[in-house]
């Protein structure tokens, strides 16, 4: 992703004036519930268009005495220190957060974490543990994979009608049509695997407003048409490409 990396000062202005808004939005929030200056409210904030929210959260509520413990969690990878954050202009910014714990979806992106905390801010780190201090306090990092119900989705498989009468195996991929999804990709890979397998891709619509996200879909028609063109038989087509959305029943 790094190719897709623009640093402009006024993008970073406007996510920072957004960020600010989401912190303000919840302090007003915070205001309506009990005073009980015994007890501290947990407060989540979740993903990267949020990542200073926390920041002024803690500001805001400790200006108005207002206790909170604050937790961050990520629903994207976060890549090692050398891929993008040894060259993002602002990077400090996003590290000095204030949350108690920071969520990551497995291990190796908590491990990239606390690996930049203490390249950029000299941290000391507790790696077994997944501990950083960071000034007064001590963020507990942790990996918080998200699952999903595995039987529902067997006892789906198992009533589903046959479809597709091949006894080639098929690669089945369904994803938001979102360039961080990485289709392209796949499916320049899978011009290497073309007469061993079948790939049945559906890309669900999203955000199709948006110029790069258009973009992304007719890159992905083109892709598809040609690998279809070159290596498609009589009774076969190596990709089976579905634009839209399916239930789960489906």
């Amino acid at each position: 992703m790094p190719d897709r990396a623009t640093f402009k000062g006024e993008h970073w202005k406007n996510y920072v004036t957004a960020n600010k808004e989401f912190a303000k939005c919840t302090i007003r929030a915070l205001r309506q519930l009990p005073r009980n200056n015994t007890e501290s409210q947990l407060i989540w904030v979740h993903d990267y268009h949020l990542m200073l929210t926390s920041n002024w959260i803690r500001k805001y509520a400790d200006d108005e005495g207002m206790p909170c413990k604050l937790g961050f969690f990520l629903h994207i990878p976060f890549p090692p220190w050398g891929d993008i954050f040894r060259l993002f202009p602002w990077s400090h910014e996003i590290y000095h957060g204030k949350c108690e714990m920071v969520g990551f979806h497995v291990t190796d992106y908590c491990l990239n974490f606390v690996d930049c905390c203490q390249r950029k801010l000299g941290c000391r780190l507790d790696r077994k543990n997944l501990l950083v201090e960071h000034g007064d306090r001590t963020v507990r990092v942790r990996p918080l994979p998200i699952g999903i119900p595995l039987e529902r989705f067997v006892e789906l498989a198992e009533q589903a009608p046959r479809v597709i009468s091949t006894n080639q195996k098929i690669i089945l991929g369904v994803d938001r049509l979102d360039y961080i999804k990485g289709l392209v990709h796949r499916l320049l890979a899978f011009e290497k695997l073309m007469e061993k397998v079948s790939l049945l891709q559906i890309a669900v619509p999203s955000r199709t407003d948006v110029k790069e996200y258009q973009e992304l879909k007719e890159e992905m028609d083109q892709l598809a048409s040609r690998n279809n063109g070159w290596f498609t038989t009589p009774n076969w087509s190596p990709i089976r490409y579905i634009y839209g959305s399916l239930s789960q029943d489906e």
